[in-house]
């Protein structure tokens, strides 16, 4: 144990070393970790089902350009961020749920490995280590790769963006090669999750420049001749969907983004100040760090030294205050939402924590072990407690009892919600036809022997449930998730 704890300690220490392989050690910690979460996990929640089903049906269809829901046309964001589940579910067909989560823990590997190259290229490579293990170890970063949602790849093209920005505009040569690389992936950015993934890296390059009086370099990149890698893609997907169903498709993204922004009557519209408190959350365990980091930077001081690492320190500040108030005037608010900023949480916390190194150097010695421990913790507790109890509400084993007693009868969704139309295609592999409350009631349906009926209700008072008692149905099985939310499931089968 001692002797691979002096061989990491050197990994931080030796930031001059041109050819440290320090990253894989980070690369190979965030993936046991990441992988260690999502250990015997299943589809639950609101949104992982939907975004499944999703996925699936692209994987099935093998249309990629336009995201559907059960064979509708689903317009909240373009396809980029269903692509990775996607592809990995069409390995298989019938997949299980674990192999829809093994592309978000690659593209959160991704997102921690790129932390950890703008550290290095701002303040070398101790502090890209550093700002690339805190984030690792942030919960709500772990949290955030254990559902199924389009922002782990938003996070990943922002983050990528900002570091090709960052390279270049500090780099002597191959400037254009990372200017390409800044507006490719803030393309990547958009197609995944709309207007948000060009406002975040945009908004934070033209502060910073700003902040620099550098008003010629905004000029020099609005007229680079690399810009044509963000509008080049955008075009090819806005023609193909163009092509396909028109101009309403693409129109109706935009006006889901501006709406989720500028309505106060969008799904999750919350005050400006909302993101108070979620803000101090984000970067836990290691919130205190931010507040050590403002201290050591700020405290009064007898001399006017320059400050540490300040590229980095100033770079990261703009990144979290202006995405933190650019997300804090839009109406739809969550801390979902503040996935973009996590990485800047991260570098400045390395900032905080190398101050603390060195103002008590004993604490250099135990990093290591403080690693072991806090792997150790996080494994066991999704490993024992978090995974387990969110398998409690998992849709597998009702879609399970519904493939048992399907014969040759037709199954349909009643009233669906998002999410059952997700898990319903996900687990069933085929569109299932949709009735409405009148549409059973008045009997507008193939009555045929067999016929199963998936029906958004776990309340006994639904009026639905007579009527279909009435009809022979029989209950096979309810299923409650979430808080309010459930399922239940009957036939008129033998």
């Amino acid at each position: 144990m001692l002797k691979y704890k002096i061989w990491l300690q050197s990994f931080f220490e030796d930031s001059e070393k041109k050819f440290s392989k320090a990253w894989v050690v980070l690369v190979i910690f965030t993936l046991a970790l990441l992988i260690l979460s999502i250990w015997g996990l299943e589809l639950s929640g609101r949104d992982s089902p939907r975004v499944a089903g999703i996925a699936q049906e692209m994987a099935v269809t093998s249309d990629y350009l336009i995201p559907r829901l059960n064979g509708e046309n689903f317009l909240e964001y373009p396809s980029l961020g269903y692509w990775p589940i996607a592809l990995t579910l069409s390995m298989s067909k019938n997949p299980p749920d674990f192999l829809g989560f093994v592309p978000i823990v690659f593209l959160g590997t991704g997102t921690i490995l790129i932390t950890y190259l703008i550290g290095k290229q701002l303040a070398g490579e101790r502090i890209g280590l550093m700002a690339g293990f805190i984030l690792a170890t942030m919960s709500n970063f772990i949290s955030y790769h254990r559902h199924l949602r389009v922002d782990p790849a938003l996070l990943f093209f922002v983050t990528l963006s900002l570091y090709g920005f960052v390279t270049g505009y500090q780099a002597s040569t191959k400037r254009s090669l990372f200017l390409a690389l800044f507006y490719l992936a803030m393309a990547g950015a958009f197609l995944s999750k709309g207007i948000v993934g060009v406002a975040i890296p945009a908004a934070t390059v033209v502060v910073f420049l700003i902040s620099r009086k550098d008003f010629n370099a905004i000029r020099k990149l609005l007229l680079n001749p690399a810009i044509v890698f963000f509008l080049l893609p955008i075009l090819l997907w806005v023609g193909g969907v163009w092509r396909l169903e028109g101009s309403g498709i693409f129109e109706e993204i935009i006006r889901q983004s501006l709406f989720r922004f500028l309505s106060s009557s969008a799904d999750h519209a919350k005050p400006f100040y909302y993101y108070f408190i979620p803000a101090l959350q984000a970067p836990l365990p290691w919130t205190i760090l931010l507040f050590v980091l403002i201290w050591y930077q700020w405290r009064p001081a007898p001399s006017k030294e320059p400050l540490p690492h300040g590229s980095l320190l100033w770079f990261a500040l703009v990144w979290l205050l202006t995405g933190l108030i650019g997300l804090s005037l839009a109406s739809a608010k969550r801390p979902l939402y503040l996935g973009p900023l996590y990485p800047s949480f991260a570098l400045l916390a390395a900032l905080g924590w190398d101050r603390l190194r060195e103002t008590f150097p004993k604490v250099k010695g135990r990093e290591f072990y403080g690693l072991i421990a806090i792997f150790l913790i996080y494994g066991g507790v999704y490993l024992l407690v978090i995974t387990p109890s969110e398998k409690k509400e998992s849709l597998r084993p009702l879609y399970r009892a519904v493939s048992s007693q399907w014969t040759n009868g037709p199954i349909y969704l009643v009233n669906p919600s998002e999410t059952t139309r997700g898990a319903s295609f996900f687990y069933l592999g085929r569109k299932i036809p949709i009735l409405n409350d009148q549409d059973v009631l008045s009997g507008r349906f193939d009555d045929r022997p067999g016929t199963i009926f998936l029906i958004d209700s776990y309340t006994s008072d639904n009026p639905l449930f007579p009527t279909l008692q009435s009809k022979g149905c029989r209950l096979l099985l309810q299923k409650k998730y979430g808080r309010t939310d459930g399922l239940s499931v009957y036939s008129n089968g033998s």
